[in-house]
């Protein structure tokens, strides 16, 4: 609460108030010697209490504003000076902290210049310069009452860098106060949001679980007096402060009325640093939790959809994918577990499922308004242009599912078979109709028609095959992802296969395991925050905080440093950015732009601290030349990829129909001569791709729906201010033979 404003000459009635009224008394004849007061208000030669002038100056309550920075700024803008008269140890810090962290929480904003924020401040600096940490040169301390809220549970925290960068994962030291202020913990514990975000409900026991294995290493701690039973109170029911308990490897308790000296805090706090610098010297591989490698799908309530899928099945074989809508969005915490192509399965009740989709790009959002398809010609008629059907919850299209494949399970499947993906779902939530559920997949989730067939051992020849390029060029791509600078864009037209070839590739350099594929595709309001790190909103108990949360990127390099594969040659993994140029790359690409072309150089992020691209992680980009040339990509940007360009092939779809499969006489003539003419009307960018022309088989009805509804929308947004130019594009100039239909 913000201090009202008073004349200076109420401050001085209270000063002769203070002297007649308070200082004989018992509660403030003393005041001086009160460890709490560290600043005072000197007037005449003599010492006041500044938070107590103020109040009674204004009538407010002392717990209803900040001391230190704030009181003092107050009484120096209304000319009079304050002065430290005690210096802050580590104890007093800590007895100041838990005195007035409490009412701070419930009645000061969080925002702003507080004395909250001073102590926290001296009690890092005391532990950073003392001898204790100065002996551990790999330690760092940091300090956290909250981001953006004040935290229920506050620390400061000592990490030690072989170990951990960030207090959401690995094993550190750390000083938790509790909640009502009674004591604090210093503590050997471990990370609890890593732990949370991948095994959710059960993130409590895996902590406890993992606890245990590490606290045999650290048994001499015992004889020190510390705690090893894993048990300590904060005095909290919130779910973090719960967690914060079950993390504890060795504890030792301070209470407020018994608090030590500060050597003795730092003489505990050195022998805890010297258990966890013998700890991180010596620590098992195996004691840090894995995050669950199998692939995550989608369960969605879809009771019809054997009634339906004979049509949709049709719709996929005449277009190429179908666009489904769902109202609901896909979390934000699974986005970065969800490699394309994945799998949704329909929910038909009674705990069955009854059909396997395939998906093979998605578009998810919150809020209440509503998006697009983006897949307008894979859309049906009564959904297209349209953000939703009614103004009904289930009426809106939150999420839309580019869908490739869809097989009906005859038996259907049991849904208990599957395994539920901690933190994502429950079982009270995985079958419920107003949200997807997510579970771990089963292994034959990589095998469809529609993705390139799991490959024993690579070979060019295959990619040859998979792709229609040529192994020269081909042989080029590999060379460049296997370089120094492993990121390469794929630039071309609508329709050239860029992501077909993206997917191959990245197929290949995995040896199909899909499991070190990570697919994203851009858009304009894509950002940093999803591909590197960044603060999310999470709500705990009612209240809402941000936390730091991993992107796409940071996420797949902690699977790689999870699975010991950093660095490893013969372990490839790919991240694949579609549309690349879709996006502000600049800014959602951030120290990634440094990195790109100098990956053994870490560079400090924002949250996390150091980081560096392992040198077996590759980027392949697409971009669509239409929507924006790849001339006009900023130029720091394009000298960091090796850029291929892909246009429209004929000799792709001659070999495509070359068994036959179609009845169209001069079907690739006409290929050549429609891009011909858009080459010379516009540029090699602004032309139509083979693969639109691309079907099972190929007859005049079907080349006329691809016409209609795929390639001429196109040719009118490029001739969009020359509409008498897109009119002289037509189906007969191209084929005559649609004449005759």
């Amino acid at each position: 609460m913000a201090i009202p404003q008073v004349e200076r000459s109420k401050l001085l009635e209270a000063i002769n108030e203070f002297d007649a009224t308070l200082l004989p008394s018992e509660e403030w004849r003393d005041w001086q010697n009160n460890g709490a007061q560290v600043w005072a208000l000197r007037h005449e030669g003599r010492l006041y209490p500044p938070k107590k002038i103020i109040s009674l100056a204004t009538g407010l309550p002392v717990n209803k504003f900040s001391g230190g920075p704030e009181s003092n700024a107050y009484l120096n803008q209304r000319d009079f000076e304050v002065i430290r008269f005690r210096q802050i140890t580590l104890d007093s810090a800590f007895r100041l902290i838990l005195e007035r962290y409490e009412d701070a929480r419930k009645s000061i904003e969080f925002a702003g210049n507080h004395e909250i924020k001073e102590f926290f401040g001296e009690a890092r600096r005391i532990l950073q310069s003392s001898s204790a940490v100065s002996d551990h040169p790999n330690i760092r301390v940091v300090a956290s009452y909250g981001k953006g809220n004040w935290a229920t549970i506050p620390w400061i925290s000592l990490l030690d860098k072989r170990e951990t960068e960030t207090t959401q994962a690995g094993t550190y030291i750390v000083y938790l106060f509790e909640e009502g202020g009674k004591g604090l913990y210093l503590k050997l514990a471990q990370g609890v949001t890593q732990a949370q975000k991948d095994f959710g409900a059960q993130a409590e026991e895996v902590l406890e679980q993992q606890a245990g294995k590490i606290r045999l290493q650290c048994a001499g701690l015992t004889a020190q007096g510390f705690d090893l039973s894993g048990k300590t109170n904060l005095h909290t029911e919130s779910k973090l402060g719960k967690l914060y308990e079950a993390s504890t490897i060795a504890a030792k308790h301070y209470d407020f009325d018994s608090m030590p000296a500060e050597a003795e805090l730092l003489a505990d706090l050195s022998i805890l640093l010297e258990s966890y610098d013998a700890y991180v010297m010596t620590r098992e591989p195996d004691t840090q939790p894995k995050r669950d490698r199998q692939p995550l799908a989608l369960v969605g309530t879809w009771r019809q959809v054997r009634a339906e899928a004979a049509g949709i099945k049709q719709k996929i074989e005449a277009n190429g994918g179908w666009a489904s809508w769902w109202s609901f969005p896909i979390k934000d915490e699974a986005l970065p577990r969800l490699s394309v192509p994945f799998n949704l399965y329909a929910y038909v009740g009674n705990g069955r499922l009854g059909a396997r989709i395939r998906v093979a790009e998605f578009k998810t959002s919150r809020g209440n308004i509503g998006i697009e398809s983006p897949w307008p010609e894979l859309t049906d008629e009564t959904w297209c242009g349209k953000t939703r059907l009614g103004e009904e919850q289930s009426k809106i299209f939150k999420t839309w599912l580019r869908i490739d494949s869809l097989e009906i399970l005859d038996p259907p499947a049991n849904v208990s078979s599957f395994d539920i993906s901690p933190g994502l779902s429950t079982p009270e939530s995985l079958l419920n109709q107003n949200t997807f559920g997510y579970v771990c997949d089963r292994e034959e989730k990589t095998t469809t028609s529609s993705n390139p067939d799991p490959l024993p051992e690579p070979s060019l020849a295959w990619l040859v095959q998979q792709t229609g390029l040529s192994s020269q060029v081909l042989q080029e791509m590999i060379t460049a992802l296997r370089g120094d600078t492993p990121q390469i864009v794929l630039a071309g037209p609508p329709g050239t296969s860029k992501t077909w070839v993206a997917r191959a590739l990245a197929h290949y350099l995995t040896r199909g395991n899909q499991q070190q594929i990570r697919f994203i595709q851009f858009h304009p309001s894509y950002t940093y925050e999803s591909f590197m790190e960044g603060l999310r909103p999470v709500t705990r108990g009612g209240n809402i905080s941000f936390e730091v949360t991993n992107g796409l990127v940071l996420d797949c390099v902690e699977e790689m440093r999870n699975c010991g594969d950093i660095d490893d040659s013969a372990q490839d993994y790919v991240i694949l950015i579609d549309e690349a140029n879709r996006a502000n790359l600049p800014k959602v690409l951030g120290e990634l732009m440094f990195l790109f072309e100098y990956r053994q150089q870490p560079v400090r992020l924002q949250y996390s601290g150091d980081f560096r691209l392992p040198a077996n992680l590759r980027f392949i980009a697409t971009m669509n030349t239409a929507d924006r040339s790849i001339r006009s990509i900023d130029v720091a940007l394009r000298r960091r990829f090796d850029v291929f360009e892909l246009g429209p092939d004929p000799e792709i779809l001659r070999k495509h129909y070359e068994n036959g499969r179609s009845s169209i006489s001069g079907l690739v003539d006409g290929f050549v001569r429609l891009n011909q003419m858009l080459t010379t009307e516009l540029d090699r960018h602004h032309t139509i791709g083979h693969a639109f022309f691309m079907r099972s088989e190929m007859g005049i009805e079907t080349l006329r729906k691809i016409w209609t509804r795929r390639v001429f929308p196109l040719i009118e947004e490029f001739f969009f201010d020359q509409p008498e130019l897109a009119r002289e594009f037509s189906l007969e100039r191209f084929w005559p033979d649609a004449n005759a239909a």
